[in-house]
């Protein structure tokens, strides 16, 4: 019923374009499920097959979602360089901070699966990331092509300079909004432990070294970083794109 309730609802405000969502939504979940997970218990890089899942995930949704469009081609080009982006600073930050994807009793526990496959958690960990942060770019990049485009079509005598900076200044009231709200999503996805925590009385410097927590500031830090990196990154390509 929660499920009939929300797709009611993007019917109802989205119309056709809502419909293509939910079909690219319908997608990402069976690459996960017949492709992600299957290709990592079967002691596959968690982290290279993440990379390519989310690459299926970008071409076929993005396009289902917002049409063959040049904003689209646009948007998708952004999401991939931050996509990378962010994958370097996975790798960076992970081994810097020194967190190996151990942090929750579930993650522990896949080490030791019943055909005794051993898997890479660190690798997992990664990949995890990469997954959290691209539904979030998807909206960031196709909504700063499209500023772009239209400002393009309202004054054809913008320059690219021009049309960055323009352009930029919406960029910036996203990021604070988007940003907030990952973190904000993560931190209550996690509030119980908060709670544990606090009823415990730990000391705060224990509580952010806790693997588990560790993980967590780690996970929203580096999907915020790439949030933030992929509005100039987008404004930028879309300004010299539309201006061509």
């Amino acid at each position: 019923w929660t499920l009939g309730f929300f797709c009611l609802l993007v019917f109802a405000f989205s119309g056709k374009k809502g419909l293509k969502s939910l079909v690219g939504l319908a997608f990402s979940i069976v690459i996960l499920l017949k492709f992600m997970v299957p290709q990592i218990l079967m002691g596959a890089s968690p982290f290279l097959i993440t990379f390519f899942g989310a690459l299926l995930v970008m071409l076929v949704s993005m396009y289902l979602a917002h049409g063959f469009h040049p904003r689209t081609t646009v948007a998708l080009a952004s999401t991939l360089i931050t996509i990378l982006l962010a994958l370097v600073l996975s790798v960076f930050f992970t081994a810097f901070v020194k967190v190996f994807g151990t942090g929750s009793q579930d993650a522990y526990s896949l080490q030791f699966l019943n055909d005794g496959t051993m898997l890479n958690l660190k690798g997992l960990f990664l990949g995890g990331i990469i997954v959290g942060t691209l539904g979030i770019l998807d909206d960031i990049t196709v909504s700063q092509a499209s500023i772009v485009d239209e400002l393009k079509k309202a004054n054809a005598k913008l320059t690219v300079k021009q049309l960055y900076a323009h352009a930029i200044s919406v960029g910036r009231e996203h990021i604070a909004s988007l940003v907030n709200t990952l973190v904000l999503a993560y931190a209550g996805s996690s509030l119980p432990i908060f709670i544990m925590f606090t009823i415990n009385k730990q000391q705060v410097t224990a509580l952010i070294n806790s693997e588990f927590i560790a993980e967590e500031i780690v996970r929203t830090l580096i999907g915020s970083s790439a949030l933030i990196l992929a509005v100039p990154i987008t404004t930028y390509i879309a300004a010299v794109y539309f201006n061509s």
